[in-house]
């Protein structure tokens, strides 16, 4: 895999919009708005009861139902959806699914051999799970492409070349340029996977209702009463009732909007993204080589932590994340966001005119303090399983980990082994202090070896 370069020189770009500052009043993201996102859609109605029942239209309710559908065809599943499927996160992403989705491990995996394994078997379900996405949702633009995390400066570039000792650890494919045949900023560069977000939702929707899945949009949660091994009793804000013998919860981002006794530990992070207008040639060019058209995947790491990828000749840019929303759209970018969107913009394409930014939008993903999903039952004898804090990799995450979800939800056991050693190395994982602090001397260890002369 060949190293990404992305210096871009003086270009032709298009000129910084003058008219109405994107961002407000948003309504779509772009991917929402180029797949045909409807802004309503009709209230459907409701069974009083159902075996199986999953809130939460997003890639983690969607996968699971299907899921679910590939373990027993005959399964009664309803799955409500408080607005439209992929209106949260999974319609407003960057659209990649990360090989990485476990950061966490590549603290601790040079010292734990089970992190090591686990992040190589983790690597192999969400490559699996890209040929599934792609197979049942053929038009979401499933590709394998380069993803490329970039150093921008000497301290994140010794931080990237442990990260490259750890994945040789893990056994994982990637390139990463020796620092005595190269100058400059490297690249550790690796093969992933990027989507349509919003397409790959509206498809796992059709398949799910394809295999008799009930999908109701419109129906937003108001309350879930856990009856434990009597089932669960969800109530709706317009007041209709569903009884479920097992409720699962995928709501992650909007789960704080819901009446729980037990609601899960995890937090909801909001971010931003921009897409501009086609980009003039030389800069198309510039980016291409960066890995663009070709759907690649670029990820800044300096002080921001920005990502970009072209998409049908447009930049899609994304890289600030807030702990609160001050704007009252649900999409809206604050004015500042904005701001800083510009600035990273401009400090990525490395002197070359901004090009016209004509859509901005915020999207939420719901995090835990390990950045690991949490699927399992609510409490032990719990009708609800819940289904979420899929955190910042939540793409890869939510179609890899469906399985994990889908046999819960049945009462069965796990029969992937592969699957039921990450749910148990998930489970295991904790706040690594001491791993983060043998990390961290590895990597000052690194950056002083790297400045040291060579003879």
């Amino acid at each position: 895999m060949p190293a990404v370069a992305t210096t871009c020189s003086q270009s032709s770009a298009l000129p910084v919009a003058g008219a109405a500052e994107p961002g407000r009043a948003v309504s779509h993201s772009y991917w929402q708005r180029v797949g045909g996102m409807p802004l309503a859609t009709a209230a459907a109605p409701l069974p009083h009861r159902a075996t199986i029942l999953i809130v939460g239209g997003g890639f983690a309710g969607l996968a699971t139902a299907l899921r679910i559908k590939e373990l027993d065809a005959s399964a009664d599943v309803v799955l409500l959806e408080a607005r439209t499927v992929g209106y949260g996160a999974s319609g407003r992403n960057g659209g990649l699914m990360s090989p990485l989705a476990a950061p966490i491990w590549l603290t601790t995996a040079l010292n734990n051999p089970a992190h090591a394994r686990a992040i190589n078997l983790l690597e192999r379900k969400i490559a699996a799970a890209a040929e599934w996405a792609r197979h049942i949702a053929p038009e979401a633009d499933v590709s394998a492409i380069d993803l490329a995390l970039e150093s921008q400066g000497p301290i994140v570039d010794a931080g990237l070349a442990h990260i490259s000792r750890t994945l040789d650890a893990a056994g994982l494919a990637h390139d990463w340029p020796p620092r005595t045949s190269h100058r400059g900023p490297r690249s550790l560069v690796l093969r992933a996977h990027t989507i349509n977000p919003y397409r790959l939702a509206a498809g796992l929707a059709a398949e799910a209702r394809r295999r008799g899945v009930t999908i109701a949009e419109q129906a937003p949660v108001r309350s879930i009463d856990d009856g434990g091994t009597d089932g669960a009793r969800v109530i709706l804000v317009d007041g209709r009732e569903i009884q479920a013998a097992r409720v699962i919860l995928s709501t992650n981002a909007y789960t704080p909007s819901l009446a729980l006794a037990r609601p899960p530990k995890a937090r909801v992070v909001r971010n931003y993204m921009l897409a501009t207008a086609p980009l003039g040639p030389e800069l198309l060019a510039c980016l291409t080589h960066a890995g663009g058209t070709s759907g690649g995947f670029v990820v800044e790491l300096n002080t921001a932590y920005v990502f970009y990828r072209v998409h049908q000749g447009r930049l899609v840019f994304g890289g600030i994340e807030k702990l609160r929303q001050t704007e009252g759209g649900d999409l809206d970018v604050p004015a500042a966001v904005m701001r800083g969107l510009r600035k990273h913009l401009a400090r990525s394409l490395k002197g070359s005119p901004l090009p016209d930014i004509v859509e901005a939008w915020g999207g939420r993903y719901h995090m835990t303090s390990t950045d690991l999903p949490i699927i399992g039952p609510a409490g032990e004898s719990s009708a609800i399983v819940h289904n979420v804090g899929y955190g910042g990799t939540g793409v890869a995450l939510t179609l890899s980990l469906a399985p994990l979800a889908a046999a819960m939800a049945l009462g069965r056991p796990v029969e992937d082994q592969a699957l039921a050693e990450i749910r148990d190395t998930m489970a295991g994982t904790r706040m690594p202090v001491a791993g983060a602090l043998r990390f961290a001397a590895g990597v000052v260890g690194t950056w002083f070896a790297e400045r040291r002369p060579r003879r």
